[in-house]
């Protein structure tokens, strides 16, 4: 620095003046020049003061803290950044639970933390890191009026050293507790929308420290209500979420189901007809297949009304479903009037069994059918049709034979069970019992 500021001063003392010439002799000249440059040239030698800029450094030990505390406030803010970022992250409702608590764990460095619901019944305890303090007790602390006001402003509420100077209420209670708590409301985004200000939250978070001396300060508060927000948010994206999930599950029921009988419809039916027909294809199994239709029920209607008739589709439904013997059977309301059993790993001596069963259920339900050709009571004509599905076949070929014998069933005069001729396995010791009706139109499967 010396060295430019004399550089500078050589610089200064040289460029205003031209260059002159002297003699030895002129001594006039020469105490003239001197002269001229002596006072100038003082000002240069005058110490220098420090700037304003500089005086900030005139205590390096002051400076250093600042640093230091600039940079602790940076990591913090890097901390709660990485903090809010892990809770941004889940989308399960179990999952935001334990990361919420291990996230405050880890910033916080509490001994103990745990997520309460608000349920009808008080609050319990849904997530927890080791919770030694008695959830009755909380209940009773967070039932009075005083405390319900505080935690519906959503904002923490300290209960330690500092706190039993504020109010009576926390003076009484804090003495129950074990440490310092902090408890944090959880307001869900919306709740309050057309709702009184105050309001129960839905739910909250307790952190404890075991030394009740050890204070939460001003700023922990305040991060700890940020961060009790991003759990919200996160919670309400992921009940959202799961509620999203159940209506889609239960509307892909309802289209898969019949509204009016609770069994599988035609869509449900052609799914799970072609899933079967290609993992029995593979497995090299039988499949059964009953079309099954209600006996004059144009008639019924006309009878009774359609209201009725409604009840006896469902009533007939009910009676089906109790005949399935295995979880693999489906029974569908295959249109209007018709039904239809799908039989999986089962040949054709199983199949008529089933429709046996169904038949002699029926004839237990006893419904009134005053206007059939057949019987007084409702009866069923039903067609059964097996084969191993192989690569030779398609799953329509079975469909259309067993619509086939159901048509030779209702020209053979209705009420009765018709197996296909062509479509028959017999793996079963049921199959020797069976006499095959045929094309020809035989009765030999007719019950009466």
């Amino acid at each position: 620095m010396d060295q430019r500021l004399s550089g500078q001063r050589s610089f200064q003392l040289q460029t205003p003046f031209p260059v002159l010439k002297f003699s030895g002799c002129d001594e006039q000249v020469w105490s003239q020049f001197w002269n001229t440059f002596s006072a100038p040239a003082e000002k240069f030698h005058q110490p220098l003061e420090p700037s304003s800029r500089m005086a900030r450094f005139t205590e390096p030990e002051a400076s250093l803290d600042s640093i230091q505390q600039l940079q602790q406030q940076l990591q913090q803010q890097i901390y709660l950044r990485e903090a809010i970022q892990r809770i941004r992250r889940v989308f399960c409702v179990k999952d935001v639970y334990s990361v919420a608590v291990q996230t405050l764990m880890d910033f916080f460095q509490a001994d103990w933390i745990a997520i309460l619901a608000n349920g009808p019944y008080g609050w319990q305890s849904i997530a927890a890191s080791p919770y030694p303090a008695d959830v009755a007790v909380i209940n009773e602390y967070l039932g009075l009026e005083s405390v319900a006001s505080k935690l519906a402003r959503s904002f923490p509420i300290a209960l330690d050293e500092q706190s039993l100077h504020q109010g009576p209420v926390d003076k009484q209670w804090s003495t129950r507790f074990p440490g310092a708590l902090l408890l944090g409301p959880i307001h869900l985004p919306n709740a309050n929308r057309g709702q009184p200000i105050i309001d129960r939250p839905w739910g909250l978070v307790a952190m404890g420290r075991k030394d009740k001396a050890n204070l939460w300060t001003t700023e922990q508060l305040e991060q700890a209500k940020i961060l009790i927000d991003e759990i919200a948010l996160a919670l309400h994206h992921s009940l959202l979420y799961e509620r999203t999930k159940q209506d889609n599950h239960e509307l892909k029921a309802l289209a898969l189901k019949d509204s009016l009988t609770g069994l599988a419809n035609r869509r449900q039916f052609d799914r799970y007809f072609d899933a079967e027909w290609q993992r029995l294809a593979r497995e090299h199994q039988p499949l059964t297949l009953i079309l099954c239709d209600i006996d004059y029920f144009k008639r019924y209607n006309d009878c009774y009304g359609h209201p009725s008739g409604d009840i006896c589709l469902a009533q007939v439904g009910d009676v089906l479903t109790k005949c399935i013997r295995r979880p693999a059977d489906l029974v569908a309301r295959y249109g209007g009037e018709e039904f239809a059993v799908i039989l999986p790993n089962t040949d054709t001596g199983g199949g008529h069994s089933v429709a046996e069963a169904i038949r002699e259920g029926l004839a237990k339900a006893a419904i009134p059918h005053c206007t059939s050709s057949v019987s007084d009571a409702v009866t069923l004509t039903m067609g059964i049709a097996t084969v191993v599905p192989d690569h030779h076949l398609i799953a329509q070929d079975l469909l259309q034979a067993a619509d086939l014998a159901l048509y030779h069933a209702k020209q053979q005069g209705r009420d009765r069970i018709y197996v296909h001729a062509h479509y028959f396995v017999n793996n079963s010791s049921h199959s020797e019992h069976i006499d095959l009706g045929t094309h020809k139109h035989e009765r030999h499967l007719s019950s009466d």
